[in-house]
């Protein structure tokens, strides 16, 4: 009988990450595909809920016993990513990591998020940022340039304008006011008749912002929207998978068809925005 002695064994830290098709490369009328992904020591963590995100590794297989306490194995096998490199992308939306975090934020990266594409158009881009931001007109010609394809409403994109820019958080110290945050977040509401493009808007929204999740409002439910628990296909154990608002954080949550949602969907949103 062969026995772990533990004070002689090296542990490693490892993560199951679960990789599924980004939405806009999708075909027409077939669901996304999904693949299981193995994240080992250092990579642990790098990539959280709703990223984008381009992996290097290799795809392995890993037979699958049909009783545990026997060897026959089953001749269809387990595939899987044994993950070496993960890289954030970020093509055509704004920045989602932010770089004035302190080092013991979980949202501080030790490295640069924008990978080596990007290195030569980051100067070019922070001058056309600051021309932009010299212009006198700089508000209207933003709110012209969101959603260019929907004509007028210019007070709308005024107002989705501001929420994509949010306002300022900040902590308040102990002393003063004993340790309050003030959240910076703004949450919109849009209201109209039908056929006015309150849909293309928010279809907009969801491909600019970072972490963008469009989710309908029609079918959802309270445990869709934030969380709920399943059984790990590997390990037997129960694990929480993430809803809509998770994978949206520090991002923008797009519902349609927010009247038609249940009162308990309703109150947890709710929720969420007040303790954001």
């Amino acid at each position: 009988c062969m026995a772990v002695v533990h004070n002689r064994s090296q542990f490693a830290d490892k993560q199951i990450v679960k990789l599924q098709e980004a939405p806009d490369r999708i075909p027409e009328g077939e669901t996304p595909q999904a693949v299981t992904a193995a994240c080992w020591d250092d990579l642990v963590d790098v990539a959280r809920p709703g990223d984008r995100i381009v992996i290097t590794g290799i795809l392995r297989a890993q037979p699958i016993r049909t009783n545990p306490r026997q060897r026959t194995c089953k001749a269809i096998h387990r595939t899987f990513i044994d993950v070496l490199h993960i890289r954030k992308v970020a093509a055509g939306r704004l920045v989602i990591e932010d770089a004035r975090a302190a080092e013991g934020s979980e949202w501080f990266t030790p490295f640069d998020e924008a990978g080596a594409d990007d290195e030569g158009l980051r100067a070019k881009r922070t001058e056309c940022a600051k021309a932009i931001a010299d212009r006198p007109d700089v508000y209207e010609a933003l709110a012209t340039a969101l959603a260019p394809s929907i004509w007028e409403l210019d007070d709308v994109k005024k107002g989705i304008l501001l929420q994509l820019f949010a306002g300022t958080s900040a902590q308040l110290s102990a002393d003063e006011s004993g340790g309050a945050r003030l959240r910076g977040d703004i949450n919109v509401l849009l209201v109209g008749d039908p056929g006015t493009s309150k849909s293309q808007i928010l279809q907009y929204v969801h491909k600019v912002a970072p972490r963008g999740v469009y989710t309908s409002g029609k079918g959802s439910s309270a445990v869709g929207l934030t969380a709920y628990v399943t059984k790990d296909t590997e390990t037997g154990s129960f694990v929480l998978e993430s809803g809509a608002l998770v994978l949206s954080d520090r991002g923008v949550c797009c519902i349609d068809e927010f009247d038609k949602m249940s009162d308990s969907a309703r109150s947890v949103l709710h929720e969420a925005m007040e303790q954001q």
